[in-house]
């Protein structure tokens, strides 16, 4: 083998290199390259909107956790007052049909004194 000059070399890496420049996608390279861009840009935006809906869940004053939590509570402190209000719903309910019972009666009693005497 004989001992290449460095004109050789060169002329050879750059047959190489126009050799590799041929195999190259035309304009893929770049297409792939936008489509990573734009991946990062909705990734970044993907980041905001979590950030946005975690501080609307936790925000320790009007967080959807807190208002879940208030309205727990306030179920908790009116459970008395619902049980209140069935119980008077019913007693209300009884005493209606005794009224019934009564004006039947009251009824009753009129016309035997108007027809029976």
């Amino acid at each position: 083998m004989a001992k290449q000059t460095q004109t050789e070399i060169l002329n050879e890496v750059l047959g190489e290199l126009q050799e590799i420049k041929k195999g190259l996608p035309n304009g893929q390279i770049t297409l792939m390259q936008k489509s990573l861009e734009d991946l990062e840009e909705g990734q970044k935006d993907l980041k905001s909107e979590i950030r946005t809906i975690q501080k609307r869940l936790f925000n320790p004053d009007t967080g959807l956790i807190v208002e879940v939590h208030k309205n727990t509570e306030f179920k908790v402190d009116n459970q008395q007052n619902l049980k209140d209000v069935n119980n008077l719903i019913s007693w209300k309910s009884n005493v209606t049909k005794a009224l019934w019972v009564v004006y039947s009666a009251i009824i009753g009693v009129i016309i035997k004194l108007l027809f029976w005497n």
